[in-house]
């Protein structure tokens, strides 16, 4: 019987998966449950070592006769400090130690009870990676501990080898021992930093092995050069490519996935669900394709990582491919005209990727125009409809990304968003620096929140005359009023939504921008065509009246009508 501690659970369980099962023990209390677990299972070979500073030393001998990686489990308080040394050495020596420490649970640190010392990322510099374990109450825990146990043991070897340190609060009962068996873990893999020859038939055969193939492109730079590899492993072996604006994809299929998922019974969510799921690239502005992929039961899941860091957004990565995105799909295009691995692809399986793919366009193709009154979303709509070639378009976050992502815009378009933390602040001087840096007329799409957070933005002497800011000025943070639940707080409007009376025209007029303003379509649409003109000789700001209220009752209209005029 193992431990009923389910981070300890997930631990052992682990490391017999990443084939981790030499464990030096030191004895204590807070570790028992470690210690116990790890003995009765005789898959382990377990060596008992009291003294901890002896215990990581000889760690590392056992790392030296073996050539893998060993674990050295401590209880909490001093005992961890002990193991300094042999870490140390460890980093030096470039051995794969797995320091494995007991601890109380937070809130106890500091609190004067007996072995607590803060243990989290005690060994600082010296380690490749220092993860501290949640104690387990709910799935996302779990996930979140499973996640973390991967990753810090996918460190061990990252390039060159090296130290890593679990921390592993645990609460009490210690002596609970009532499980029969470890339960099925998922194991995240990460294979060499160079993809050999064996690895690259591995990759294919796998890739064949699958029908429903699917890549999500995240955001990437303009020019990234894989819209032309995409294409080509859609059109051959009916991979979906999904992807929005910010992935810089000149030639994106499936466009309208994000209104398809939200539309889908379960029936239909079941048929768009991959087997096979390739993701690259940063952020992914859809949270309906996040909680979809999520739920959908990937049977794999390769992550392409140029930096090996294990990123895990869709909550199922089992794979963790050290490489650039092109390199990587060169190697699975490259059974594009290979007749050998043409063969290994059967008929049914061919049969399925096909139908798989057709699902998707079938479905896209189904959704329909949707009549907009005057909005946010209407003014959105237009502007993008109406951007001219070679634009470079800026979206701020929150509202603005989000509603550019249901409308086209013209493949030569270079998108940009900060999606790195989603703040925001800094949007606006970002947008301006880099007309500052541009001969191309760039268009700066942002709500009113986000304009007014960084106007001292346009408070300087490199605006550009390229430069055209668009803002939708809803008098708060509409995006809120969209959000359910939300819009029932009694703090909504003086607290969440901010709502203000402000405009930026006097702002505007006064750094020597020309202000434009519409408060109706028509005033809207007789502005697109100066908004655009590139013969202006100084920058323009369109500022776009709306009510949230009115914003929120076009929102669900779009979407309600999506979801009624499917064919």
């Amino acid at each position: 019987m193992y431990s009923d501690k389910k981070s300890v659970l997930e631990l052992v369980a682990l490391l017999k998966a990443h084939g981790i099962t030499q464990i030096v023990l030191s004895p204590g209390s807070r570790n028992s449950p470690l210690i116990h677990s790890f003995a009765v299972d005789t898959d382990f070979k377990c060596y008992s070592v009291v003294d901890e500073r002896s215990a990581g030393f000889f760690a590392l001998g056992v790392i030296q006769a073996t050539g893998k990686p060993v674990a050295v489990c401590c209880t909490s308080g001093t005992a961890t400090l002990n193991l300094a040394p042999a870490v140390a050495e460890a980093f030096y020596q470039q051995l794969p130690l797995l320091v494995i420490s007991a601890d109380r649970t937070p809130e106890w640190i500091g609190q004067m009870d007996g072995q607590t010392v803060p243990q989290s990322g005690v060994f600082g510099q010296l380690v490749h990676r220092s993860v501290q374990l949640p104690v387990v109450k709910d799935n996302d825990d779990l996930w979140y501990c499973n996640r973390l146990i991967n990753d810090a043991i996918l460190n061990l070897d990252k390039g060159k080898k090296g130290p890593v340190h679990i921390n592993t609060p645990i609460n009490e009962p210690l002596f609970s021992f009532n499980v029969e068996n470890l339960p099925q873990v998922r194991v995240i893999r990460r294979p060499a930093v160079n993809i050999n020859i064996s690895e690259k038939e591995r990759y294919k055969e796998r890739f064949l092995h699958f029908s429903k193939r699917m890549i999500i492109v995240g955001q990437l730079p303009p020019n990234n050069n894989l819209s032309d590899i995409l294409s080509e492993l859609s059109s051959v072996y009916n991979v979906v490519v999904l992807s929005d604006h910010l992935s810089n994809i000149s030639k994106r299929e499936n466009k309208c996935y994000d209104i398809v998922i939200r539309s889908a019974n379960n029936k239909e969510l079941s048929e768009l669900s991959p087997e096979l799921l390739i993701t690259i690239g940063g952020h992914t502005v859809s949270k309906k394709i996040k909680q979809f992929i999520r739920d959908a039961g990937v049977k794999e899941h390769w992550h392409i990582s140029p930096s090996g860091q294990v990123i895990d957004t869709f909550q199922n990565v089992t794979e963790i491919v050290t490489s650039d995105y092109r390199t990587f799909l060169s190697y699975i295009s490259e059974s594009i005209d290979d007749k050998r691995n043409r063969t290994k692809q059967s008929t049914g399986v061919l049969n399925e990727s096909i139908e798989f793919k057709k699902t998707w366009r079938d479905k896209c193709a189904s959704i329909s125009e949707s009549k907009v009154e005057y909005s946010d979303l209407y003014a959105t709509g237009l502007l993008l409809n109406a951007l001219p070639k070679n634009i470079s378009l800026q979206l701020a976050n929150s509202h603005s990304v989000y509603l550019a992502q249901l409308f086209d815009i013209p493949v030569e378009t270079k998108c940009f968003s900060n999606r790195g933390t989603n703040g925001i602040e800094g949007s606006l001087s970002t947008a301006v620096g880099y007309s500052a840096a541009s001969e191309k007329l760039t268009l700066f799409l942002t709500g009113d929140l986000s304009f007014f957070y960084d106007m001292n933005a346009i408070w300087n002497h490199h605006i550009s005359p390229n430069l055209r800011i668009v803002v939708n000025n809803n008098g708060g943070g509409g995006i809120f009023d969209t959000l359910p639940g939300l819009n029932k707080s009694e703090a909504m409007p003086d607290y969440i939504k901010v709502a203000h009376n402000t405009s930026a025209k006097e702002w505007a007029e006064q750094q020597g921008f020309i202000y434009l303003s519409a408060y109706n379509s028509v005033e809207l649409k007789k502005h697109i065509a100066k908004l655009f003109d590139p013969k202006s000789d100084s920058p323009v700001i369109l500022e776009v009246f709306t009510t949230i209220e009115n914003n929120s009752l076009e929102i669900k209209s779009f979407f309600q009508q999506k979801e009624n005029n499917k064919l």
